[in-house]
């Protein structure tokens, strides 16, 4: 069953592929893997994706940019980095601010240049503990598309290759374990500090706002500088606050059968779209009479995570999922079985066990999530020295064009 207060990441019922999960509290770290996952996760698949040059281009040197203890960063890397990080935007559909071309350039370098520390940076244990959460990851993945074949033909269609996938899968891990080491072990929040977030809204952004606005109080109250201040600093308590606030839910169970292909949402074909459309209404009709909605689940439903939830979920209003299977659940009274539910990703039937009504997440179930946000953000505010200092330490200077 999802937590209120931190949606699990994985679909639910009807998502069909999974869309981006809703930002919460906990999901901080999400923000702290993405200084890592288009821009460097991308790198090492364009390096290792790079076909061999032809004899026009061979005829050109393939110029050194940047170089320092153990690494090199070409021409060549970097064309090939930006490449990989605009078709990785383009296959999520994201939408790019680059900047000028120089900017773009500037930023997908230092990337890169951060990209190589980190992985000489790594430790026995750092690649042991990546390899053990990208395997997992990567085993998860093959589930979820149902079949080897679907794994590599939905890869294949986002234009990457399984084994570089993988390779990148395993890479992030390693960033990851290496910054969380040297970085986030070797901060602390304290109790005070959680429970401040959790009753006034005061993260790490509004604690360092607070500390400017108490100081101006005494000598600069008069002035717009004060004023604007102590309004961002009501509007960042405000929205942190508003976090800690779960809508209305329902915990339901549901059966999915999918009149879609899973990897590319394409139309099923008619016959087999009606066998589905006779099957369920026959599992309607022995859930009526009263069958364990459970066990038919697990052996009917097509939603990829059945054996784990048994069909089960807690379900925000805010849910992102299909509009025609939210609005079922949401009018449906509990302990009732609904009617067929159709919706663009196949036929569904559910019953709502439980409604939760709108509020404030209970302390106990959000300092655990409160602690990991905050210290996430801590981290994010040291990274840019953080980066600096290895840097340095591994004597990356920027030449060719660069320099």
């Amino acid at each position: 069953m999802n937590t209120p207060f931190l949606p699990l990441p994985r679909s639910r019922p009807g998502d069909g592929p999974r869309p981006p999960v809703r930002l919460s509290v906990a999901a901080a770290s999400c923000a702290l893997a993405a200084l890592f996952s288009l821009f460097v996760g991308s790198v090492q698949a364009a390096e290792e994706a790079k076909p061999p040059a032809s004899p026009a281009v061979q005829l050109f040197p393939d110029e050194v940019l940047a170089k320092g203890k153990g690494l090199e960063v070409r021409r060549s890397d970097l064309d090939s980095a930006i490449a990989a990080y605009r078709a990785a935007a383009a296959s999520q559909n994201q939408t790019i601010n680059e900047g000028t071309s120089g900017e773009l350039e500037a930023r997908m370098l230092d990337r890169l240049i951060l990209n190589k520390i980190l992985l000489l940076r790594a430790t026995s244990e750092d690649r042991a503990k990546a390899r053990e959460s990208a395997d997992k990851v990567i085993a998860e993945t093959k589930r979820r598309a149902g079949s080897d074949k679907a794994y590599q033909r939905q890869l294949l269609g986002a234009g990457m290759q399984p084994d570089l996938y993988e390779r990148r899968v395993f890479e992030q891990g390693v960033y990851e374990r290496v910054t969380e080491r040297e970085v986030k072990t070797t901060l602390t929040v304290t109790p005070e500090q959680v429970r401040a977030f959790y009753d006034e809204g005061i993260d790490v952004e509004a604690r360092e706002l607070q500390a400017v606005v108490d100081r101006l109080s005494k000598t600069n109250s008069d002035t717009a500088f004060f004023r604007d201040g102590t309004k961002k600093l009501a509007d960042l308590k405000k929205a942190t606050l508003a976090r800690l606030e779960k809508p209305e839910q329902v915990r339901a169970s549901h059966i999915l059968l999918y009149i879609v292909e899973k990897g590319t949402r394409t139309d099923l074909p008619d016959d087999v779209k009606k066998t589905k459309r006779e099957l369920i209404d026959k599992l309607i009709v022995r859930l009526k009479a009263g069958e364990d909605f459970t066990k038919l689940a697990k052996e009917f439903s097509e939603d990829p995570d059945v054996q784990q939830t048994g069909g089960e979920y807690t379900v925000p209003k805010d849910a992102n999922m299909a509009p025609e299977l939210k609005a079922a659940l949401f009018a449906l009274p509990v302990n009732q079985i609904s009617d067929m539910i159709t919706t663009v990703y196949g036929y569904h039937v559910a019953k709502v066990h439980e409604r939760i009504p709108a509020g404030k997440v209970p302390f106990d179930k959000a300092e655990k999530d409160i602690r990991e946000f905050l210290l996430n953000q801590e981290m994010l505010k040291r990274m840019p020295a953080y980066v600096e200092t290895i840097k340095k330490e591994y004597g990356v200077e920027l030449v060719g064009e660069k320099k």
